[in-house]
């Protein structure tokens, strides 16, 4: 797995954890990244958490420095 998509997942995963919420990786298959997101809740302000889709665009555009051999993520969802 390249260092560069494991620090992208690790940073998403430290942006969602103060919710409750988790980002994990799960593999690489070629140019697509799959991550499983656990959204996380946030009672103060409900649509400030991150959408599944809304995770899978800003992994792309910050993949795209860090690691530009993947041009796609699908985050799937995951109970934990």
């Amino acid at each position: 797995m390249a260092v560069g998509a494991e620090l992208v997942v690790d940073h998403f995963d430290e942006i969602v954890k103060p919710d409750g919420g988790s980002v994990r990786l799960l593999g690489r298959e070629g140019e697509r990244l799959r991550v499983g997101y656990k959204p996380g809740t946030n009672e103060e302000c409900a649509s400030c958490t991150i959408s599944a889709a809304q995770l899978a665009e800003m992994m792309r555009e910050a993949l795209r420095d860090h690691d530009p051999g993947i041009v796609e993520v699908r985050v799937e969802e995951i109970a934990d």
